[in-house]
């Protein structure tokens, strides 16, 4: 076969400076990295590969579709409903306002169903057979229907002795499968974060997309950051141990801190990575001889043939940046209210945040506020519901149309009551004269006597940002999520299985604005990076063809593996205003995590994951 129709991603990588495999090139260049490298002291160079891996919602992939009265309807498993009304219009030759697009809550999605997947031949059947048609995958279908980027990265970094860094070199190849789908902004994501949320004077990166002819790729939680963090995050306890350093004061020495350059040339603000650090650590109880090249005790004080070991890792991950939300609050003639949306509820309770948003923004109370589903005939656009955007992006253009909405109240009010509308203040759903409580109107009473029927506030939010192509600089995000882990774990010697003890995730998460939703949304993520650290791959023969397309050969936690210490860590700022989203911000840092610590249990280093028994053993014993 041709260099590009090689199955191994190995081959691929080996044929690719001909050029025909390759999909997309993001560069960031900061610095001078050669000069970087000659003034290091000790240079550091791995390679760290991480494999396909699968989204496995609870519900597959499912779209009904109808056409009638030359108008498309879909019923779609979306996480972008206008994205899809949008591109079905531009396939069919049709008017956005003959396609609607119309989503329910999911079964999950993960980033799986972030694309155009069944619409377009759902559509076509249906246009055909002149009825309506549904289509549902089967779990094997969902397989080979979308995956997680595999990704192969070279990482080349420089410190000095006493641990500074000062250059990073990384080539990464992601693996995009056979269609272009979202490799690129993949790329550019996992590329602009393998400096890690550290200082690094020297930068010279180039993250690639490439074909293959293996199951297309496209986004999953994390959006190529968990792949970059495998690497950087291993590689700094490595630099650790050859400095004979504790990997926590290596990071801390490290630490991007409130005013420096990030790698992407922003001045970042609001970093707070000295107190999840200490967080992360405190919660493992953290010592010095946790580090395996700094214990004193040759043998720990466990059990025959089982072995512990405690690890950390950091992330810093952007959200898609430029971003546009809209919303509409629809105002009825008995008080309650309608926010029209098109943000996606998939599990993560954006319905009920968005709620809460608006009751506290429009000054009702939450029982009388309703959150409708997307339907693109009448709510209003949403980009995506992805990134970990929804709370920080929709929520404010939430609290826009509520500010709107209340304006038109105020308006209404002063000519209903013959005051100036300055002269006003709204207060627990009513309208009323300063000074003068007594005088005042519900709101169901303003919408009556304005004659309109009801009153609706509109709303959108939209970021600036973005980075060149070429150079990887400008505003990578509107800001950066942060976020520490730390886990314990326990290795049998003999059979080479890992459990993990406890899973601890910490947080900056801003303003919080439900702080059992975002624990639960902390633990979860966590709790799936366990899988893509420990079992999961999708395996290929030599043709390309997927052998583990079921559950039951494709390894996924289960409720036995949860651990038996996992508890999520929100750290609160006073003063903070600004919503940071967390639904993926914690995946990352686990893979690593759970590496550092099965290394500082074992003394084996794997690189490439998942950490198997089978590569553990081997390690261990050279068999």
């Amino acid at each position: 076969p041709r260099p590009d129709q090689q199955p191994m991603f190995a081959n691929l990588i080996q044929n690719l400076p001909g050029g025909s495999n390759l999909c997309s090139h993001f560069k960031l260049r900061r610095g001078d990295v050669e000069r970087g490298f000659r003034e290091s002291d000790l240079i550091f160079e791995d390679v760290f590969r991480s494999p396909a891996a699968q989204h496995v919602p609870l519900e597959p992939h499912v779209t009904l579709a109808h056409f009638s009265g030359g108008k498309l309807t879909l019923w779609s498993s979306t996480q972008m409903p206008h994205a899809i009304r949008a591109q079905m219009a531009e396939l069919f030759r049709l008017p956005l306002s003959s396609v609607r697009v119309i989503t329910h809550p999911l079964g999950g999605g993960f980033g799986s169903k972030g694309s155009l997947r069944l619409e377009p031949i759902t559509a076509f059947l249906a246009l055909k057979a002149n009825r309506p048609v549904k289509v549902t995958l089967k779990r094997e279908e969902e397989f080979v229907t979308v995956c997680k980027h595999p990704a192969t990265i070279r990482l080349k970094t420089g410190v000095k002795k006493d641990g500074a860094l000062v250059a990073r070199q990384v080539t990464a190849y992601f693996n995009t499968g056979a269609y272009t789908d979202i490799g690129p902004v993949v790329a550019r994501n996992g590329g602009s974060a393998m400096s890690g949320p550290y200082r690094v004077p020297h930068v010279k990166i180039d993250s690639m997309a490439v074909w293959t002819n293996q199951v297309p790729a496209g986004a999953l939680r994390g959006f190529g950051v968990p792949q970059a963090v495998w690497a950087y995050e291993t590689q700094m306890d490595m630099i650790a141990e050859r400095l004979g350093m504790d990997p926590v004061e290596l990071r801390r020495k490290n630490l991007l801190r409130d005013g420096d350059l990030f790698a992407t040339g922003e001045r970042l603000e609001g970093l707070h990575y000295d107190s999840l650090l200490e967080l992360a650590a405190a919660s493992v109880g953290w010592t010095q001889s946790d580090a395996r090249w700094l214990r004193k005790d040759a043998v720990p004080s466990h059990p025959k043939n089982v072995r512990r070991g405690k690890g950390i890792a950091l992330v810093i991950k952007a959200t898609i940046t430029p971003s546009t939300s809209s919303a509409a609050l629809k105002l009825n003639e008995d008080g309650s209210l309608n926010v029209l949306i098109s943000s996606v509820e998939l599990g993560q309770g954006a319905k009920t945040i968005l709620a809460q948003i608006a009751a506290e923004s429009a000054e009702v109370p939450i029982e009388s506020v309703s959150v409708s589903d997307p339907d693109t005939d009448v709510t209003p656009y949403d980009q995506q519901t992805s990134s970990s955007r929804t709370t920080f992006s929709m929520g404010n253009a939430v609290m826009r149309a509520a500010d709107d909405l209340k304006r038109q109240l105020r308006e209404h009010a002063a000519e209903l009551l013959e005051v100036a509308v300055d002269d006003l203040q709204i207060r627990e759903g009513r309208v009323e004269v300063r000074g003068s409580p007594d005088r005042a109107l519900g709101y169901g009473g303003i919408v009556v006597r304005s004659g309109q029927g009801s009153l609706i506030g509109r709303g959108a939010f939209t970021t600036r940002g973005g980075l060149d192509l070429e150079t990887g600089q400008g505003i990578g995000s509107v800001h950066w999520h942060q976020g520490a882990i730390s886990c314990e774990v326990e290795v049998d010697l003999e059979s080479g299985k890992v459990r993990v003890l406890a899973l601890h995730p910490s947080v900056f998460a801003g303003r919080v604005i439900n702080p059992r939703l975002c624990e639960l949304q902390l633990e979860g993520s966590a709790f799936f990076g366990v899988g893509q650290a420990l079992y999961e791959e999708m395996i290929y023969d030599e043709t390309g063809q997927v052998l583990n397309r079921n559950l039951a050969d494709y390894t996924i936690p289960s409720f036995e593996d949860i651990p038996a210490s996992l508890k999520a860590g929100l750290l609160e700022v006073e003063g903070a205003h600004d919503i940071h989203g967390v639904g993926e911000t914690l995946l990352p840092p686990v893979l690593a995590a759970i590496g550092n610590a099965v290394y500082n249990a074992t003394g084996a280093r794997i690189k490439d994951l998942p950490i198997t028994a089978e590569k553990l053993l081997r390690e261990i014993y050279g068999r």
